[in-house]
């Protein structure tokens, strides 16, 4: 119960046992670098079985799951002691200091590393456009855990979502990058796995494609 208990004490939560504690929604007055648009109730289950209910999201900036309690916004902490979290009817599995998002789990595994970069936006393009595309989120400040950080001159920042997937074979991971990278991941299976790429225009980039390509591997 040790590890449980210093947990509690990092989040900030108490409860014993298999108490859990229920909330409502929460709203987020700032958005942009969070993975969902609102904190919801997700469940932390610990490796020795324990489980938690708390107002979650995941921070795209740190890469951390964080937790909403009288609407102050903390990072969970302790990661050694958590098995996996759910939220969203989503899975997330701890990997060193931040969480990976798992989409399939089989001989061949898949994760989602949910990744934002923080910059400034772009300098004014000539004929008075800019460089910028419109899908990019602006902000002017971000929250890291309980603190809020402003740019001191008030210009906005940009955070730029940039995921990146992961395929987990014999207990190594490697990042898919392109096809030809995929064909060596998975050299076993080349042949079917070159007709299924071209059928299916497999893009490394979607990663709805990629689910359905380590399905149908796993699946041969």
């Amino acid at each position: 119960m040790s590890t449980y208990k210093d947990l509690l004490i990092l989040i900030l939560i108490l409860c014993s046992g298999s108490t859990m504690l229920y909330g409502q929604s929460d709203t987020i007055s700032l958005p942009e670098q969070f993975l969902f648009p609102e904190f919801s109730p997700g469940v932390v289950k610990m490796k020795n079985g324990d489980k938690i209910v708390l107002n979650l999201n995941y921070n795209i900036v740190t890469e951390r799951i964080v937790f909403m309690q009288k609407k102050q916004i903390y990072d969970m902490t302790n990661y050694g002691s958590v098995d996996t979290v759910y939220m969203n009817q989503r899975k997330f599995i701890p990997y060193g200091k931040v969480f990976y998002e798992v989409l399939v789990n089989g001989p061949v595994s898949l994760f989602i590393q949910h990744k934002g970069i923080v910059r400034q936006p772009p300098r004014p393009a000539a004929y008075g456009g800019t460089t910028e595309l419109s899908s990019t989120r602006y902000i002017n400040n971000i929250r890291l855990g309980n603190d809020v950080f402003r740019m001191s001159s008030g210009e906005k920042l940009i955070i730029d979502p940039k995921p990146v997937l992961w395929m987990g074979k014999d207990d190594n991971l490697y990042s898919v990058v392109n096809k030809k990278q995929i064909l060596k991941i998975l050299p076993d299976k080349r042949q079917e796995l070159k007709e299924f790429i071209r059928s299916n225009h497999t893009d490394p980039a979607d990663p709805e494609k990629i689910i359905n390509l380590v399905n149908y591997y796993n699946g041969l």
